[in-house]
């Protein structure tokens, strides 16, 4: 068994990504062998709207719930506490108290966990280590980066006739 750092808290975009958008059970087993994966409540009660069965199922069997009350909440500068949805609030918080990483895709977020000196990453993160640790191929990678473009995940195009190719090298 592999040596487990720092628990990853995930944001309820970076769940459903690995979930139903992108189908990466293979990923997130080879993450869990690394790390604990952990969600908030606010997240739970995210990613449920989305599809409530499936999700139940998912994150019980892969993400622990951290219920500890939210200390650092107060950290957060006023301003994002305005302009961010609970989940991510709850998982900066969460990362500040304990000094996880923080796994998030939207931009406004990832400014504030920078600001913050928040240890960061996100779902192009994740694929990109599981590139690193040979988990997966770079032709499965980009099959996973179109198929979460393909359910919603953004990923701008850097030119109109961008093949991914880009991203797969923006991850490498």
């Amino acid at each position: 068994m592999r040596k487990r750092g720092a628990p990853l808290v995930c944001d309820a975009s970076v769940v459903l990504n690995l979930g139903h958008r992108g189908e990466l059970a293979d990923l997130v087993a080879e993450l869990m062998a690394e790390r604990v994966l952990t969600v908030t409540p606010e997240v739970v009660r995210e990613v449920s709207q989305d599809d409530p069965a499936y999700y139940r199922e998912f994150l019980k069997g892969h993400f622990k719930v951290h219920e500890k009350p939210l200390a650092a909440m107060g950290s957060i500068p006023p301003e994002a506490r305005e302009s961010l949805d609970p989940g991510e609030l709850s998982v900066l918080a969460v990362c500040l108290e304990e000094g996880w990483t923080a796994c998030i895709d939207e931009i406004l977020a990832r400014k504030v966990a920078v600001e913050l000196g928040i240890s960061l990453t996100g779902t192009l993160g994740l694929l990109g280590h599981a590139l690193e640790r040979k988990w997966m191929t770079d032709d499965v990678c980009l099959a996973a980066v179109r198929k979460l473009k393909q359910n919603g995940f953004y990923c701008p195009k850097v030119l109109a006739n961008d093949d991914f190719l880009y991203y797969l090298a923006r991850i490498r």
